[in-house]
């Protein structure tokens, strides 16, 4: 039979190993301390990674479009071309192609022909999807044409001709764009009258948007793209972060912002500005490298020469050292 005072000499070595309550707070109060720390350092590190993993992102898709060009010649495809019976039943929807081609592998929204849009169902691995951009299960917010770079819409997904896309089987959404305009005849690159173009424009974006689908402008020469325009590939920006497949030009300034002309350009990244209307954002170039920049830079509006035009020309994209948006000021950048 154990002594009590035994057992109180068990007790004791027991209590040993316990916690008062006090080392119990002190621990939780280290533990409050280090995550309060560490969680700043963490949420940079993510949105570091979103960066680096947005750029490798626009890094493939570039690629993949160098490869397709080269499979074709040197010919550029479309951008863009809206849906007409006739000549193009599908229309034509630049991620669709690079998928269909083989250029590049991405998931379809898409399961098989006869799908309809209903029926979409996204991969949030496809490497046209921003990391950083409107989450694609928020059906709150569309991709298209937003108010100022931050503005939601323009870090939303785009696909075109949705309902053709899903009666074929192949539909691409994409939070990119390619630098391209529509059919304006400033932006042709040769005097075509069939094509409405009686001058040479100056505003000739590397892709071309087939917004008035016809023969004649579809086979126009001064609505044709090729390889050998490109002059400085490392300066020639090929894809940019937007929804909107006209992004470039805009005939209105921000509604909320009045000297940001530049409005559809895609801001997902860092911190944003002071008032909240731009950040940054990733180019990729003819090259395949892909830089990161302020979107502010280009974004508010400047007249005359920064834009490299008129000072008619304030919906241009600014210019950048080492940036370029059109063909034909190439020559004019050093």
């Amino acid at each position: 039979m154990l002594s009590s005072s035994s057992c109180g000499s068990r007790r004791c070595a027991k209590g040993k190993f316990g916690f008062t309550l006090v080392e119990l707070l002190v621990v939780i109060g280290i533990i409050a301390v280090l995550i309060s720390v560490l969680l700043p350092a963490l949420s940079k590190a993510r949105l570091a990674a979103a960066v680096v993993q947005c750029a490798s992102n626009m890094r493939q898709i570039s690629n993949g479009m160098l490869m397709y060009i080269n499979a074709h010649k040197g010919h550029f495809p479309p951008a863009d071309i809206k849906v007409d019976a006739a000549i193009m039943p599908n229309g034509w929807w630049w991620p669709n192609e690079l998928v269909r081609g083989k250029y590049i592998n991405a998931p379809s929204l898409y399961a098989s022909p006869g799908s309809t849009t209903a029926q979409k169902r996204f991969n949030k691995s496809s490497v046209f999807r921003c990391p950083e951009g409107v989450d694609e299960d928020y059906s709150g917010i569309s991709g298209g044409a937003g108010d100022y770079p931050t503005d939601a819409k323009n870090n939303a997904f785009k696909i075109n001709y949705d309902t053709q896309a899903a009666a074929d089987g192949l539909g691409i959404a994409s939070w990119y764009q390619l630098v391209c305009r529509n059919l304006s005849p400033s932006n042709g690159i040769a005097i075509d009258p069939a094509a409405g173009v009686t001058s040479i424009g100056k505003k000739q974006s590397p892709f071309v948007y087939f917004n008035n689908v016809s023969v004649a402008n579809l086979t126009s020469a001064a609505f044709q793209r090729t390889l050998s325009m490109i002059r400085k590939p490392s300066e020639v920006v090929m894809l940019v972060e937007a929804a909107d497949s006209n992004w470039m030009d805009q005939a209105t300034p921000s509604q909320t912002f009045p000297d940001i002309r530049l409005c559809r350009l895609g801001a997902r990244h860092g911190r944003k500005n002071a008032r909240g209307s731009d950040a940054f954002t990733n180019f990729a170039f003819f090259d395949g490298h892909v830089g990161l920049y302020p979107t502010e830079d280009y974004s508010k509006e400047v007249a005359g020469s920064q834009y490299g035009g008129s000072s008619q020309d304030n919906g241009l994209v600014k210019y950048v050292t080492g940036t370029i948006f059109y063909l034909n000021k190439q020559k004019s950048m050093k």
